[in-house]
């Protein structure tokens, strides 16, 4: 039998020698020559193979290629491929892949080899496509064979071929299941080589891993869990994992497992951090949480277990209910020495970046309180309550020797000891700091938080604040004070010692004990001074103690008098506080983490206001911008009705004016000229008449029209300009009063409303360098070539000498100007007079335009942002009543958080009290 190895080497030829002989072309020869001579049953092909590998071996493969051409038996086809190599190694690349391509052959080894070789011509003539078909027959034939599924792998990362890198990574480690394939596969997920895959892809991969492997296959879940997470495809990774996790039955061998719980952890946090919507979690959450719980060790089951009672209270019936069950068997079984604080702290800010996400402004005084409840130093913050007059301000002036705030201030201020004096004021929208003493002068106004620190002994010693609540009135007890309870370590409430224990101040103390029932309320009897005695006092505080009795059996009363000294009174302070509020650092810790969660749900509740007041106010918006809307179109209407009103009345006025001067001119230049008949006498020379009449004709016209009809026409051009002013300003007047109306009703600044009065200037400076301009024309009177005028200048002429005929000529010449129209006369001079003024009427309407443009564009202004607006507003409104999950999926998501959290610390003190 024929050794593969040895054809592969091409080295078959060791099969002719003993160990001995040195391999020659000689000694090969020889054998060759002696099989040769053989009568009967001699082959030369096994000697001729033998031959062409040792030629090749000498490098002389053109010896070599004719040996192997002529084998004729068994290795025939290996002949063939080794022709194909000797051609490859002479550079002829096309003759070698043609000598490969024709080999047909059933033998494996030859096959692979043949596929291999053919594999290293296309690469190394980058014929890819050739290259990456005949690596896939490779595989395909025998993955086992020596190094291909490392050229493979070599192959793809060169050519950068993350698709079937990962593909060969898989299919191996899952075909042989060995530690190499298993660290490849897990280095491509580390380098995110696995986020073009969808995740069920590497469903086989993991079951393989986790028969084969357990901490290889934690690595590959932590792998895929942090890549995914940065892709499209996390949330179907996630449903990936829950299947598998729920189809295998896990026994936790090792302390690796952790991580993958960690891994369930941190997920469902980012999942309800307000970045999904619940139609994308409801298939995702119930299960995971039911993989989480069965992952985790009973001694760990606190968070999930309390995050399955959770989720199930906020969506019954999602979450299995074996899942439930075991969850409500392990809360309160499960020690959890961590307070949850921090977990608070951060779903608080959660929700406080979810909101700046969504440009929603969350009350500063809730930012506030949680800084203030978790101050690490600060051990207690007590709330003093009194009645107006109960001596509560006097007495806090006595703890810190000096007055903090006027009497019955309407804000809560907190007071915190501090080296050097600081105060500050918060309110929702800021924390402001007041410099120096000028806290004792601001104005207070409810709502607001006023901080004061300041060297105090009292609270130095105890590490506490005192915070100072509003005087409780008859009137009723504001909810600020009830909202805040949850937050304080214990209630002192100052008794005027001067005047009985008042109902009101009972049913004060009840609503205290129905809000926060667990809260310890203490009394300082104020005012002891003016107590006739200390039996009196002892009276007094039995009384109040007989009277509270039903509702706070363990309260103690302390007598206190503002008016003595501190120093006296301070042991007996500091032993009544040391003794009713001792300080236990774990519980402490549990009174914070509930502080927090009270401050989470105060935020919650402020989130779900705004929206319902961000409803409201875009649909008070809508209807606000709409009436405005309606306003501003009817004003710009009437504002467009205005522009072209008065250019018709200007126009109008303009035009009467000209055809007054037109109607004077008319009537006054035939009057003039007919006045010069009387010139015409008998002796007159009526050869040159005419020539004389005409030119006293001009005369005459020229003094009236310089003399009267220019300063006339002036006079009426600036009596039209005072009239135009004076209706101008009636517009202006008009447009100032609606600016009022419109700034007193929706508060627009913006409207200035002022005409362009320039205009009347232009109109003035323009009629009056034409009214300049206008020079009085010679005309030609008695100059024209009419058939009257002729026969007169011709009779002149012929019987201007005769004497008895001049009568006759100068009655006619009398005649014919008395009786002449002088119509072609005044119609050359107006003509000439009027046309500028004519052309000045023209320009009149698109100047009122002018006159209005500014109002117009900023009342179009208006129009058009009031458009977008009531736009936007309507677009956005839509999408709040279209989709309500963007708003509401996220606090819903938040909820479950801070209901975990309350479970968990409810399991802690049912379990603290168990022991």
């Amino acid at each position: 039998m024929i050794d593969e190895k040895q054809l592969i080497e091409k080295i078959y030829y060791h099969n002719f020698l003993d160990e001995k002989t040195k391999p020659t072309a000689e000694v090969l020869g020889q054998i060759y020559f002696d099989e040769q001579k053989k009568i009967e049953d001699f082959d030369l092909s096994y000697i001729r193979f033998a031959q062409g590998e040792l030629y090749y071996h000498y490098k002389d493969y053109e010896t070599a290629i004719f040996k192997w051409e002529n084998i004729n038996n068994e290795l025939e086809q290996w002949a063939h491929k080794n022709i194909g190599d000797a051609y490859y190694k002479l550079g002829l690349i096309s003759a070698a892949e043609e000598k490969y391509t024709s080999i047909n052959s059933g033998d494996p080894v030859l096959a692979i080899e043949v596929y291999l070789n053919l594999f290293y011509l296309y690469q190394e003539n980058n014929n890819l496509e050739n290259a990456y078909e005949i690596l896939s027959k490779a595989l395909q034939l025998n993955a086992d064979y020596p190094n291909v599924t490392k050229i493979a792998r070599n192959f793809y990362e060169q050519q950068d071929d993350i698709e079937h890198a990962v593909k060969l990574a898989i299919k191996e480690s899952i075909r042989t299941e060995q530690e190499e394939w298993f660290s490849t596969l897990i280095s491509y997920v580390k380098a995110g080589h696995s986020k073009q895959f969808e995740p069920g892809f590497f469903a086989e991969a993991l079951l393989t891993f986790y028969e084969v492997d357990e901490h290889a296959f934690i690595q590959l879940v932590e792998a895929l869990w942090h890549r995914y997470k940065e892709t499209n495809y996390y949330l179907s990774w996630i449903r990936t994992v829950n299947d598998f996790f729920y189809s295998i039955d896990v026994e936790i061998t090792n302390a690796n497992w952790r991580k993958v719980v960690d891994l369930f952890e941190s997920t469902f946090l980012q999942l309800t951090s307000g970045s999904y919507y619940l139609s994308e979690l409801h298939s995702v959450i119930p299960n995971l949480l039911s993989n989480w719980l069965s992952l985790s060790e009973n001694s760990d089951g606190l968070l999930p277990s309390a995050t399955v009672l959770a989720w199930n209270e906020i969506f019954p019936g999602t979450i299995l209910p074996d899942a439930v069950y075991n969850a409500e068997s392990i809360i309160f079984e499960a020690e959890n020495n961590d307070s949850g604080l921090d977990i608070a702290v951060e779903l608080f800010h959660a929700i406080s970046k979810w909101a700046l996400k969504h440009s929603i402004n969350i009350d500063k005084r809730q930012q506030w309180l949680l800084d203030e409840v978790t101050k690490p130093h600060v051990k207690n913050h007590f709330l003093l309550a009194g009645n107006s007059g109960s001596g509560k301000t006097t007495f806090v002036q006595s703890l810190v020797g000096d007055k903090i705030l006027p009497e019955n201030t309407s804000s809560f201020v907190f007071i915190e000891d501090n080296d050097v004096l600081e105060s500050n004021r918060i309110n929702s929208q800021q924390v402001q700091t007041i410099k120096g003493n000028q806290y004792l002068d601001v104005t207070v106004i409810d709502q607001e938080i006023y901080q004061i620190k300041r060297p105090c002994i009292l609270l130095h010693e105890h590490q506490c604040v005192i915070i100072d609540s509003p005087p409780i009135r008859t009137n009723g007890i504001r909810q600020d004070f009830f909202d805040l309870l949850p937050l304080v370590d214990g209630l002192l409430y100052v008794v005027d010692g001067s005047i009985p224990f008042s109902d009101h101040e009972f049913d004060f103390l009840s609503q205290i004990k129905n809000v926060a029932p667990n809260i310890q309320v203490h009394f300082i009897l104020n005012k002891v001074d003016l107590i006739s005695s200390d039996e009196e006092t002892r009276k007094r505080i039995d009384m109040i103690k007989s009277t509270i009795q039903s509702i706070y059996p363990g309260s103690d009363v302390l007598p206190y008098s503002s008016l003595h000294p501190f120093n006296e009174q301070y042991t007996q302070l500091n032993s009544f506080l040391s003794d009713h509020y001792p300080y236990d650092e774990q519980e402490k810790q549990e009174k914070r983490t509930a502080k927090v969660l009270t401050l989470v749900h105060n935020l919650l509740a402020e989130l779900l206001q705004k929206r319902v007041d961000m409803e409201k106010g875009l649909i008070d918006s809508i209807q606000w911008h709409e009436d405005l809307l309606g306003r501003m179109n009817g004003f710009s209407n009437k504002l467009n009705d205005l522009t072209l009103e008065k250019g018709h009345e200007l126009v109008k006025s303009y035009r009467t004016l000209l055809d007054e001067g037109r109607d004077e001119l008319k009537a006054t230049i035939p009057m003039i000229l007919k006045e010069t008949a009387e010139l015409i006498k008998d002796d007159s020379d009526f050869k040159k008449v005419h020539l004389t009449i005409n030119d006293e004709m001009n005369a005459k016209l020229k003094e009236y029209f310089e003399g009267i009809f220019l300063p006339g026409l002036c006079d009426k051009f600036e009596n039209w300009l005072k009239d135009i002013h004076d209706v101008l300003l009636d517009s202006q007047t008009y447009l100032i009063e609606m600016k009022e109306s419109f700034k007193e009703l929706y508060q627009i600044d913006k409207l200035a409303l002022e005409c362009e009065f320039s205009i009347l200037e232009d109109w003035h400076r323009d009629l009056n360098r034409m009214a300049g301009r206008i020079q009085y024309e010679k005309e030609n009177i008695l100059l024209k070539r009419t058939p009257t005028q002729i026969l007169l200048k011709g009779a002149g002429k012929l019987f201007g000498a005769m004497n008895q005929n001049k009568a006759m000529m100068a009655n006619q010449y009398r005649k014919y100007i008395e009786n002449e129209s002088y119509e072609e006369v005044i119609t050359s001079i107006t003509k000439k007079v009027f046309l500028p003024f004519e052309l000045f009427e023209k320009g009149i309407h698109q100047d009122i335009h002018t006159f209005y443009h500014q109002p117009a564009e900023e009342v179009g202004e208006i129009i058009t942002e009031t458009e977008a607006i009531i736009a936007d507003s309507k677009e956005e409104l839509n999408e709040m009543k279209v989709s309500p999950h963007f708003f509401y999926d996220p606090l819903k998501l938040f909820e479950v958080n801070l209901l975990q959290q309350e479970f968990i610390l409810q399991a802690k003190k049912d379990y603290s009290r168990s022991r």
